[in-house]
């Protein structure tokens, strides 16, 4: 990294790690955005069952960085939060350390989903005495998730909230969510980030059989596979010909559902656990829709994925779907609403329905690439904190 040029620095409480993959992708590709205008490091501290106490590792591209430490993970079950707190304090001290070893400057800060990174967010605020900017992904404020509760969680978020001089947020709902939780502060939408060189439409891959495609991390509490699988078996006992095949979630997770899909006697379904972005634009590529029976979301990068593909979308009304999928590119319904989305499953099975790709395609572009979203955020840093 170049010591004359102001480097913006990510401090992500996720991040895509060795053995996660998926973890937090979202928040790298905004740092790749990003760095397509001005350097990024992404500073990250994770526990792991590991024999070293402490480990760094870097990974750079042009003026993309990526400092990712590993800490061990405690072993002692009484008191395994208070060594973990410490020795996640420890590593980023450490980075920070390495940082100023590097003379790396820094024009401003952005954290990534505020809680736990809010905790080390001191420590690099108080040595470069800079602005920072918050992009806030988690739906923990929402009644539907309802997980904003610790209060060492709420400490934290209301003291960074407090200083931030921005808050990008990534639903409607969201926003309201921390409002409603007395969280003020300057808003503005920030769409994901869709990397349109992989997730674009080939035509020449569309499969000749119907392919519904369901990607997720596989959270019941969130995605509502259960319910999704029930709809399946719905349109397969009324006779309706396709494939069904579900991309993501931990190897636990994809045999629970795998034997919830074999109770249900479910045929022509498929789990193919977590893939590579590339594989994953392949499905996309081969499929004729995206199902998303969602309880909640925020904004969810496989829906912009999908549409940049030209694949419509059928998803439930939560989080900031009802901004983004109109009748061109989609179709919702209400949170478990079982009926409604097996008619218009039925409906698109049947022909009967027509969306635009072509529409679908253009909105990704202008609302969502790479170029988009990296000179959105390279303008607030340039202006804003300049």
């Amino acid at each position: 990294m170049s010591q004359t040029k102001q480097t913006i620095l990510f401090l992500a409480s996720w991040y895509p790690t060795p053995n996660n993959k998926n973890h937090g992708i979202f928040i790298k590709n905004h740092a790749i955005a990003l760095s397509k205008y001005m350097p990024v490091i992404v500073v990250y501290a994770y526990s792991k069952s590991s024999t070293h106490d402490f480990k760094i590792t870097k990974n750079k591209e042009g003026n993309f960085e990526e400092w990712l430490i590993e800490y061990k993970k405690s072993s002692a079950p009484l008191i395994s939060f208070f060594i973990k707190y410490f020795r996640f304090k420890k590593a980023y001290k450490l980075l920070l350390e390495e940082l100023i070893k590097e003379n790396i400057s820094v024009k401003a800060i952005q954290l990534n989903v505020i809680f736990p990174a809010a905790i080390a967010l001191p420590t690099f605020k108080d040595h470069y005495k800079v602005s920072y900017t918050i992009v806030e992904h988690w739906s923990g404020y929402l009644p539907e998730d309802d997980n904003y509760k610790s209060g060492i969680v709420k400490d934290a978020t209301k003291k960074a909230v407090r200083s931030a001089s921005k808050i990008y947020y990534v639903s409607e709902k969201q926003k309201q969510a921390m409002l409603n939780n007395g969280l003020k502060a300057n808003y503005e939408l920030l769409y994901n980030v869709v990397d349109t060189t992989i997730f674009c439409e080939n035509k020449n891959l569309k499969s000749k059989k119907p392919l519904l495609l369901h990607v997720s991390s596989l959270v019941e509490k969130e995605k509502n596979i259960s319910g999704t699988l029930r709809v399946i078996q719905k349109l397969q006992k009324a006779n309706y010909e396709f494939d069904f095949l579900v991309v993501g979630g931990s190897k636990e997770s994809v045999s629970y559902y795998k034997n919830q899909a074999s109770t249900l006697q479910l045929k022509n379904t498929s789990f193919v656990g977590e893939k590579k972005q590339n594989e994953v634009a392949t499905y996309m590529q081969k499929a004729h829709a995206l199902i998303l029976f969602s309880n909640y979301e925020g904004m969810p990068v496989v829906v912009l994925e999908a549409l940049a593909t030209g694949l419509p979308i059928f998803a439930s009304n939560v989080g900031q779907l009802p901004h983004l999928i109109t009748p061109d590119f989609g179709k919702l319904v209400e949170v478990k609403d079982e009926k409604e989305l097996e008619k218009n499953l039925k409906l698109l099975l049947d022909g009967s329905l027509k969306f635009d790709p072509e529409k679908m395609i253009t909105f990704i572009s202008q609302n969502a690439s790479q170029e988009v979203v990296g000179k959105k955020l390279a303008h607030h840093y340039n202006s804003d904190c300049a």
